[in-house]
């Protein structure tokens, strides 16, 4: 069943466009982030979706109910949709155990004794309950306060870069058990970040935004090596751009001539751009075409390394830092993949 629709969605601030044309589905269970550079608008849309902003025009649904159109919206508080800040907006004065069942004070002691330790076992905090925000570390109170916004079990859970404030190694481990806390409950949710590595660990779906529209919806792997515009490939992972020719036998590039994932829309003789990710590219002494390594930089497992082709292109690869290669060295690569995305030249 399809938990959040959103059909055309757009939103203006004083006649200027922030929202253009946004849809997307999002099925029961899944959980999706929404990524893109700082102003792109996907505070604004996840706001739209919790019911603090307005439409212009469009559409938002939530298991078949209507929650917002360009002439009603829906209180938030009647949309059963919870909420995690980026500054995790405990309160202070109240215990672990007030927190978490704040948003189902109103039910039985019974009922809310057992939701208060369901979830603290849940979130790995069984003992902690009589403590306050203050005794706990960032990641402990990032779990209360995720604790808090499922404990009334909300039919969708939006989190606002939740892990912002945090170092990077505990942003890794957070997004990994946010994620089984989740799935456990079987919560729907949308995350904004602007963070890749986030959104890879978190994500089902994910959608790239950039100037107020959505340039693509799926998986990290669709996104990743079948991205539809030039903006999602340098947005998702590192991108090698290579000048390339249209030919009957496939695109015409500076490592040789070679296939594409499809060549719909382009006809012989187009120049294109092809999308080379770094561990495309492979040492290949025999058939590869040859290159000189002019810069590397240390990954702990492998090296980064720059290349210099005989077009004077520039193009980055990723080997062993167990592999002994000096810099101006002269190497030969070819490609272990012959499906590659095109973009039309700008």
């Amino acid at each position: 069943m399809s938990l959040l629709v959103l059909s055309h969605v757009e939103l203006a601030y004083q006649q200027q466009s922030v929202l253009e044309s946004v849809s997307l589905t999002l099925q029961g269970g899944e959980i999706a982030c929404l990524l893109g550079p700082s102003g792109c608008g996907k505070t604004t849309l996840l706001r739209a979706i919790a019911g603090f902003k307005s439409l212009s025009s469009g559409t938002i649904e939530s298991a078949g109910e209507v929650l917002s159109t360009s002439t009603q919206t829906l209180a938030p508080e009647k949309r059963r949709i919870g909420m995690v800040f980026q500054d995790f907006a405990l309160f202070p004065h109240l215990s672990v155990a007030d927190n978490i069942c704040f948003g189902i004070r109103n039910q039985n002691k019974a009922s809310r004794q057992s939701r208060l330790q369901e979830l603290l076992k849940l979130i790995g905090l069984l003992g902690s309950d009589q403590k306050y925000p203050h005794e706990l570390s960032g990641g402990q109170q990032q779990r209360v306060a995720l604790a808090r916004a499922i404990a009334p079990k909300p039919r969708l859970l939006l989190l606002d870069e939740p892990f912002a404030s945090m170092d990077v190694e505990l942003r890794g481990t957070l997004a990994k058990e946010i994620r089984r806390i989740l799935k456990a409950e079987k919560i729907t949710a949308v995350m904004v970040t602007h963070d890749q590595h986030e959104a890879f660990s978190m994500a089902d779906q994910i959608g790239v935004l950039s100037g107020g529209q959505l340039l693509q919806w799926g998986s990290a792997q669709t996104l990743y090596h079948h991205p539809k515009t030039a903006f999602v490939a340098r947005f998702i992972g590192r991108s090698n751009f290579l000048e390339g020719t249209v030919s009957d036998g496939g695109v015409k590039t500076a490592i040789g001539t070679v296939s594409a994932a499809s060549l719909s829309g382009h006809k012989s003789g187009d120049t294109v751009k092809v999308l080379v990710r770094p561990e495309y590219l492979q040492l290949d002494q025999k058939n590869g075409v040859p290159a000189t390594l002019i810069s590397r930089d240390f990954r702990g497992g492998y090296y980064l390394y720059t290349l210099r082709l005989p077009s004077d292109e520039i193009v980055q690869m990723l080997l062993s830092s167990l592999a002994d290669h000096e810099l101006g060295e002269s190497v030969a690569i070819s490609l272990s993949t012959d499906q590659l995305s095109l973009f039309a030249n700008p």
